[in-house]
């Protein structure tokens, strides 16, 4: 199991909140992508999202995979 955090803008006012997202990967792909918290200030704010909410930053953690993913591979040192 993989985690990544990352930072994303969510709701009408724009708040940026803190995302942690788990998920699993092999060398071709990742998958069972899951957040696991969202805070705001330090504060958990998961019980308080809509699922329009929720499913952005889940659109934007799978990005946030990609890239990392992407950079692993352009910057591999054997």
């Amino acid at each position: 199991m993989h985690t990544i955090n990352f930072e994303a803008k969510t709701g009408s006012g724009d708040v940026e909140v803190k995302v942690t997202m788990s998920f699993k990967a092999d060398k071709y792909s990742s998958w069972s992508e899951n957040i696991e918290m969202v805070t705001y200030n330090g504060m958990d704010i998961m019980g308080l999202m809509t699922d329009e909410q929720f499913a952005d930053l889940e659109a934007k953690g799978v990005l946030a995979i990609e890239t990392q993913r992407h950079w692993e591979i352009v910057n591999y040192e054997p």
